[in-house]
């Protein structure tokens, strides 16, 4: 976390080096004290040097030590997201499969946000169908894939897959209203 934080504040400073803490702060949704506690880790560690403008101003610049770490942190965050998809893919794929091996021949994906495209990503192979809303669903055999919140199913037989992944692969039960 510390690494994808200190990327966000690296960003902001790279697109512009007149922030204040404060601007910093709001737009990488750290806490002051959190912007801080990086930014002298990163002139510590010769990423970012400070250049007084007045004595109630402060700029601070990227250093190519500081472009070349930025470059780094962003192919590492990007392979963890990959990697991440890459699991959450697998474990919707294993969930379909259980469902197919019992019988279930048609599937449906209700939804249009992120979760919903990896899960099409998964029934790649499948007799599958995308919807946005459940009025759409006119196959009553069909297993409905929930991926967004607040989606009524009208009785299909259905699988939240979001409740599903936080039950069974990340063991953490999902609090209420992040329930679909």
């Amino acid at each position: 976390m510390a690494d994808e934080n200190e990327l966000k504040v690296i960003e902001e400073i790279s697109r512009k080096s007149d922030l204040t803490q404060r601007e910093l702060s709001v737009k990488t949704k750290l806490s002051l004290g959190a912007v801080n506690i990086i930014i002298k880790r990163l002139v510590k560690r010769g990423l970012v040097k400070t250049a007084n403008l007045n004595p109630k101003k402060v700029d601070y610049i990227l250093t190519p030590k500081g472009f070349s770490e930025k470059t780094k942190k962003s192919f590492n965050y990007i392979q963890k997201t990959i990697e991440l998809v890459k699991m959450v893919r697998e474990e919707i794929g294993k969930i379909v499969l259980d469902e197919y091996n019992r019988g279930q021949k048609k599937f449906i994906v209700l939804g249009d946000d992120d979760l919903a495209d990896i899960m099409e990503l998964a029934l790649k192979g499948f007799d599958y169908k995308r919807v946005n809303t459940a009025a759409e669903i006119d196959d009553h055999g069909a297993l409905v894939f929930v991926g967004v919140k607040d989606m009524r199913t009208n009785g299909f037989r259905c699988i939240n897959i979001k409740e599903k992944l936080g039950e069974s692969y990340w063991g953490v039960e999902l609090k209420e209203e992040d329930k679909g």
